[in-house]
């Protein structure tokens, strides 16, 4: 049978039936919902994603500034998305409304599981400035959607991402 525990459930487990035999299975996303789109015509925009709570910690701060002197300097337009909602959102908005980036940055709030996959499939690109992260769900997601994606470092904490080859990985709020 298969059923999911805890890591502390897993230990006792083991120290009260010595034999028992088990298998971790780390998180993981559903492939046949997460992935990639169908090539499109060519978008006169490039769509940046970003997906995780609004808080400090995640960096999304850091993301918006980065994304000005991206949009000043790229001759291709570009559009970020913050999904999720969090403390730090009004602080995010009013950031974006300082940098002259409101008509450039889409804050979306919560969104449902159902609908999320519709969302990696219209971005180009999908980044996770987060200071530090365990198994990002969000990264799983975005990967089997076949973005590329730029997340930072310590944040991963993810075995399946490779630098250089899935993605590219920058110094944390770099």
């Amino acid at each position: 049978s298969v059923f999911a525990i805890s890591p502390d459930q897993r230990a006792m487990a083991k120290r009260t039936l010595r034999s028992l035999e088990s298998t971790v299975i780390p998180n993981g996303v559903d492939a046949l919902r997460f992935s990639p789109a169908t090539p499109a015509a060519a978008s006169s925009v490039i769509n940046i994603l970003c997906v995780g709570r609004l808080i400090e910690r995640k960096g999304q701060h850091h993301l918006i500034q980065a994304f000005a002197q991206l949009h000043a300097s790229c001759p291709i337009p570009t559009h970020l998305t913050l999904v999720g909602a969090g403390d730090a959102e009004q602080t995010l908005r009013h950031l974006a409304t300082r940098l002259g980036l409101t008509q450039h940055v889409t804050f979306t709030g919560a969104v449902p599981q159902e609908q999320m996959p519709a969302f990696y499939q219209k971005s180009h690109i999908f980044v996770l400035p987060s200071q530090n992260e365990g198994i990002s769900i969000a990264l799983l997601e975005a990967l089997a959607s076949g973005l590329p994606v730029i997340v930072t470092r310590p944040g991963v904490g993810l075995s399946q991402f490779r630098a250089e080859e899935n993605g590219i990985l920058v110094p944390w709020a770099d």
